[in-house]
């Protein structure tokens, strides 16, 4: 095919026309009214020091666990589709506190994404690290809200003080009645445990005498099979995946170690949760404003690239 220099004109008009068409299509054309299948879902992150173990990789480098969890659960919310609802919570000591209701991802990104990156180390009200119990009353908690959301908590699942596995604290619910999943933060090797102070900055770290080594209640039986010399080890912190998924069995939830891709996790939560089905209005803008910039971009290539000329 030849194309002259008319046909070069007249082909430059009707991309340069179409383009205007696109552009006004998306600034005029109404949203489209489309159902889609969506979750609530609440976020409950870890906050307590063993959090701020950086054994992690983000863009390459080693960052703590927190700053990574903080990071993967805003790339999770930018996967969900509009009209899923997600809500944010912390966890320190025993319990387990929402500081956001679960509201629409796509309206409310900024607002999730300001108090997301407001969650510090500074603001756990306690030293301790007990995750079942916070597991509890993050369960507790969704029961109240309406509809009740999918958990999803990103925890390193290090319990301080430790529990004996025969001791396990009970948990009071229905196991599966609330949906949820255990994500584990953190990597395979014992790593010191650094040690803030109330501003949340970094004083060295926890030492062998500064931390409990042996379950509370364990330790004032004199049963032999229950206290028995475990390694001093609880000054160090790992991902404990055995514990994340005894808890996991325990309340009915999935359990997720170290996942890497947030859309994957997203299709998790989405498996796990009760889907409802809602209708949305769909912008077009988007995709019709791309098409227009495409047809523009064609306008400035070389016409050689896709037809002869009679040049």
């Amino acid at each position: 095919m030849i194309l002259s220099y008319q046909k070069r004109i007249l082909l430059t008009a009707v991309i340069m026309a179409s383009a205007l068409i696109l552009i006004m299509a998306a600034l005029w054309l109404p949203q489209v009214p489309r159902d889609v299948k969506i979750m609530d879902t609440l976020f409950v992150l870890d906050i307590t020091d063993s959090m701020n173990v950086q054994d992690v990789e983000h863009d390459g480098e080693k960052v703590s666990r927190l700053t990574w969890a903080k990071d993967f659960t805003r790339r999770a919310m930018l996967e969900m589709p509009c009209g899923a609802h997600a809500g944010l919570a912390i966890f320190s000591e025993a319990r387990s506190l929402i500081l956001m209701n679960p509201v629409e991802v796509c309206s409310s990104y900024h607002d999730l994404r300001q108090m997301l990156e407001q969650f510090e180390p500074h603001m756990a009200w306690a030293r301790s690290s007990e995750v079942s119990k916070a597991a509890y009353t993050a369960i507790r908690q969704a029961k109240e809200i309406d509809p009740q959301p999918t958990i999803v908590m990103l925890t390193d699942g290090h319990e301080s003080p430790p529990i004996h596995e025969s001791l396990f604290p009970k948990f009071a619910g229905t196991p599966g009645e609330i949906r949820g999943l255990l994500v584990g933060v953190g990597g395979d090797d014992l790593l010191p445990i650094p040690k803030t102070n109330e501003a949340g900055e970094v004083e060295g770290v926890w030492a062998v005498n500064d931390v409990m080594h042996q379950d509370v209640y364990a330790s004032m039986q004199a049963d032999t099979t229950i206290n028995t010399n475990s390694p001093r080890t609880e000054h160090l912190s790992s991902q404990k995946k055995a514990h994340l998924e005894t808890l996991a069995n325990r309340v009915g939830f999935d359990y997720v170690a170290s996942p890497t891709k947030p859309a994957q996790l997203v299709d998790q939560i989405r498996e796990a949760s009760q889907t409802r089905e809602l209708t949305v209005d769909y912008d077009l803008y988007a995709w019709l404003s791309g098409l227009a910039l495409i047809l523009i971009l064609l306008v400035y290539l070389p016409y050689g690239w896709i037809a002869k000329t009679d040049d």
